[in-house]
């Protein structure tokens, strides 16, 4: 069919994707334990992670709310990469479904945040922006995979 892409070129691209998503957490992550006083990505007063990376939003008991992109990232590059390998299930579900699952999650976690930095912390981390971005381009090619 014209236009429609190969389920391992989809694959291929949500582990490329989920590889930098992965990278933008872990760096997120790394730098809320430097307790860096400034980010490179700080433009101006509301286009600042280190005004994001300071709320109290940043953190919860302790454990920077990056970890959880980290995470999340990581399953889907995991999940991706056994989908290329060619595995078809894990557990009860399907690779695809497992994947349209965590898409769905990390949009939507994405969603909360980016409202929660813009409606109450009334500022917006560039790096956290990009994550989100990277959420529904990774949903958008798992939603094109099963289409």
């Amino acid at each position: 069919m014209p236009g429609r892409f190969a389920r391992g070129d989809v694959l291929l691209l949500v582990a490329v994707l989920a590889a930098f998503g992965v990278a933008d957490s872990a760096y997120l992550t790394w730098q809320w334990y430097e307790h860096a006083t400034q980010s490179w990505c700080d433009v101006d007063p509301f286009w600042s992670c280190t005004k994001v990376r300071e709320s109290p939003f940043a953190a919860v008991a302790g454990v920077p709310t990056a970890n959880l992109g980290t995470g999340g990232f990581a399953l889907l590059l995991v999940l991706a990469a056994l989908g290329l390998r060619g595995v078809e299930r894990v557990g009860p579900w399907a690779i695809d479904r497992w994947l349209l699952l965590f898409a769905i999650a990390g949009a939507v976690v994405g969603a909360g945040l980016t409202i929660v930095e813009v409606l109450v912390i009334d500022a917006v981390c560039l790096l956290c922006a990009l994550a989100f971005v990277i959420d529904l381009a990774i949903l958008g090619c798992v939603a094109l995979a099963l289409r």
